[in-house]
């Protein structure tokens, strides 16, 4: 196998950004592993049927990546799923599943697969959420699960610093991928400032060149960071004003 050619791990390749990142990635001529419950539409290099919340599955990830190729370069935590509605809205087995996958799986399967990332000084792609960065009403429990993501990835960095694991954790804003129709709950979403969104293959492209550059924290689009800043630190008595309007709160 050419040196350049990277064998990459995606988590949720059956659509939106998981197969987006699946195509940019197989374009750039590496080994691509998706994962997902259902079998993507394009032809990856090896797939695995997978229910990432049950640790059975889990360990038969890392059995087929060790068995079959005995390292991994990068693995992509991208799999994940959103709810819209209120904290009191939210049925508690609804919140315990939305955690069980956005934040419980990847940091488990994380820890299983770092001995296979250790051999090639591999890398930890976390897909977090701008979300995790900046409250949003009637979406607390993704934005706690995205935040726990974004602190699970900046801690592990520095744990991992030492053994040549590079962690990068990126922060999408609002990204065209029919996100909003497999969330829980049942608030209709808002439109609001940037909910035109962007393609998934242009954060696909973005999230490979951050990998590539061994970045460590990036949000996209890029002016999004001093956007959500300007809303905590500059305005957040009109932020919330403008979100109570908006959730019809």
């Amino acid at each position: 196998m050419d040196k350049s050619q990277k064998i990459v791990l995606i988590t949720g390749v059956s659509s939106g950004l998981g197969l987006a990142m699946a195509k940019c990635f197989l374009a750039h001529g590496h080994t691509v592993i998706g994962v997902s419950r259902r079998r993507s539409d394009i032809a990856l290099s090896h797939w695995i049927q997978a229910d990432l919340t049950q640790d059975p599955d889990r360990v038969k990830i890392v059995r087929t990546v060790e068995a079959q190729f005995g390292h991994l370069d990068c693995l992509v935590n991208n799999a994940g799923m959103g709810s819209y509605a209120t904290w009191e809205e939210l049925p508690e087995a609804e919140l315990r599943a939305l955690f069980e996958l956005d934040f419980f799986a990847p940091v488990a399967l994380t820890k299983k697969l770092l001995p296979l990332l250790e051999k090639s000084h591999g890398s930890v792609v976390n897909i977090s959420s701008a979300a995790g960065r900046l409250w949003v009403p009637c979406m607390g429990a993704y934005c706690a699960a995205k935040a726990a993501v974004a602190m699970f990835s900046n801690t592990l960095g520095i744990e991992l610093a030492k053994r040549k694991i590079h962690v990068l954790d990126v922060a999408p804003g609002q990204i065209n991928t029919g996100f909003s129709s497999r969330a829980f709950g049942h608030r209709p979403v808002p439109d609001s400032p940037g909910s035109g969104s962007t393609s998934p293959e242009k954060l696909a492209n973005f999230v490979y060149c951050a990998w590539r550059k061994k970045q460590t924290r990036v949000t996209y689009p890029s002016m999004l960071k001093y956007a959500l800043f300007f809303l905590r630190a500059i305005i957040p008595g009109i932020y919330q004003k403008v979100s109570l309007k908006l959730w019809k709160l």
